[in-house]
């Protein structure tokens, strides 16, 4: 399976990705260790095929839902202060079932891999990779014009991690 195979790559690439099947804490409450789990990732990357949009409810549905309300958190009056959702789209922009779908709201989100860009591994991966250089970039560009002082310091002191999560490549979990 796709997803299993870029999963092993990132770790190889000393990313370190969490998968619900791999890294699922047994014997708790489905729902929470699934919130959880998302709580503690830095992003959450959506591979959208046409099997996961056969299954209109159910735990797809539920992560997205779940990364959404975290995506609103991650928003303040001058713009987000990351993209925590990355959506891989494997099939096509214009697909009539997608507009029927939870997945069409990240359409214009997402990236959409095509046969002529090659193996479908190494495309998602690309992607993966290239959306968190594209964050860090972006934490650091905000962190260079970002004055400290009080102000700054109160706004911060409410969201332990924060700084780390916008601003590191591999972030620990969130506290």
């Amino acid at each position: 399976m796709l997803v299993h195979r870029v999963y092993d790559e990132l770790i190889r690439r000393m990313i370190i990705p969490w998968l619900d099947r791999e890294d699922y804490y047994y014997g708790r409450d489905s729902r929470t260790a699934l919130r959880d789990g998302l709580l503690r990732c830095r992003h959450v990357v959506f591979f959208v095929t046409l099997g996961m949009m056969d299954y209109r409810r159910g735990w797809c549905p539920m992560e997205l839902a779940y990364s959404d309300l975290l995506q609103s958190n991650l928003v303040h009056a001058g713009g987000p202060l990351l993209n925590y959702e990355l959506p891989l789209f494997f099939l096509d922009r214009t697909h009539p079932d997608l507009p029927r779908t939870a997945w069409d709201a990240l359409r214009d989100r997402g990236r959409f891999h095509h046969p002529s860009d090659g193996d479908p591994l190494t495309w998602a991966v690309d992607q993966i990779v290239a959306f968190l250089h594209r964050e860090q970039d972006l934490a650091l560009d905000m962190a260079k014009v970002l004055v400290p002082g009080p102000q700054v310091y109160d706004a911060l002191a409410g969201r332990p991690g924060l700084v780390d999560r916008i601003s590191k490549f591999d972030p620990g979990p969130i506290p």
